[in-house]
């Protein structure tokens, strides 16, 4: 059997490495499904879900061996920063890999929200113009925990009445309203959308003061009677959360708080922060999770064991994935038109 410091289990997730026999799956990830006794091996689950593949304990590097090896055995509060260096660093290669210099935790991260910087760029002049996508206002909210800027796009009628309310939050470090939600033109539908921003000193929505400040806010937005806030109150007290990558890791931690508020789930790409417990979403109907086939950060992964642990807990999500898309560009390729008839329906 495998030495238990190797961090081998069922359920988790390995990188595959120093195979010999089928090198194109060197590099790719898998996750550990049982071992098999008579032969040591482990039967892998590889990335499309179906296939699997008996490999041995040293063809597979674990992520809880890499939380040792990379954070010395401390689990990290956001696993953000290391799932990117986990993936793609030749220094936890078996003897032999790429030659270059080793990326730290730290610069893996900056690395991938330089990229996700490039990927989501801000609207040029030209798109600004072409009546595409929804302009939006910018509001200061003071709570408890600290202040933030509140994108809100709306209807522009002057009558006050209750409206089905999207909570947004895109990747990295969300100094923008992503070109996703400003193309879902929620204000032509009826609805009322609000994404909270940071700039980069700011404190991470997925961290726990994140986290407290964006659970004060929807306590702030159900208590904004007079429209201080938001020009539209929040139809029946619940929000419906669209996240992207980061912010969907923040989001699905603030509906696992707070699953009376939360009446609806979306999730493009993302993936399961720590001490989140996602039983406390088992009896919400409406989650849905979006992933590129092409992801090259493995939050196929990531959401395909969101998916199965809230199977396990007696809950159910959708796990679309979609053709032709990576991490980077999945909001080009997301329909939605049925994006819009499932929020319709949770409404």
């Amino acid at each position: 059997m495998a030495p238990p410091d190797q961090g081998l289990r069922r359920g988790v997730l390995v990188r595959i490495r120093g195979l010999k026999s089928k090198p194109q799956l060197n590099g790719g990830l898998g996750r550990c499904d049982r071992l098999d006794e008579q032969s040591g091996r482990w039967s892998v689950i590889l990335g499309d879900g179906s296939t699997k593949v008996l490999m041995k304990a040293e063809n597979l590097f674990s992520f809880d061996e890499y939380i040792k090896v990379a954070h010395e055995g401390r689990v990290p509060t956001d696993i953000g920063p290391f799932m990117n260096d986990f993936l793609t660093n030749p220094k936890y290669d078996a003897p032999g890999g790429a030659e270059r210099r080793v990326l730290t935790p730290q610069e893996s991260y900056d690395k991938a929200q330089r990229e996700g910087r490039r990927a989501s760029p801000r609207l040029s002049q030209e798109e600004e113009k072409s009546g595409k996508y929804s302009s939006f206002v910018v509001k200061k909210v003071d709570v408890q925990a600290g202040s933030l800027e509140l994108a809100i796009i709306a209807p522009s009628e002057a009558k006050r009445r209750p409206l089905p309310t999207i909570l947004a939050i895109s990747r990295g470090e969300q100094r923008h309203v992503a070109k996703l939600f400003r193309a879902l033109r929620a204000e032509e539908r009826g609805w009322q959308l609000l994404v909270p921003m940071r700039s980069g000193a700011a404190t991470d929505f997925i961290e726990p003061a994140g986290q407290t400040m964006l659970e004060q806010l929807l306590q702030a937005l159900l208590d904004d009677r007079d429209g201080e806030i938001v020009p539209f109150p929040v139809l029946s007290n619940v929000f419906h959360m669209l996240g992207m990558s980061h912010g969907s890791a923040a989001l699905l931690s603030l509906a696992c708080k707070a699953p009376d508020r939360t009446g609806s789930l979306n999730l493009v790409t993302g993936f399961l922060p720590q001490f989140c417990e996602v039983q406390a979403l088992r009896n919400m109907k409406d989650i849905r999770f979006f992933v590129g086939d092409q992801d090259e950060l493995g939050h196929r992964e990531y959401l395909r064991g969101i998916k199965e642990s809230l199977k396990e807990a007696g809950g159910n999500a959708h796990l679309h994935i979609v053709k032709g898309a990576s991490h980077y560009d999945i909001g080009e390729f997301i329909d939605k038109e049925e994006l819009w008839q499932r929020l319709e329906l949770a409404r």
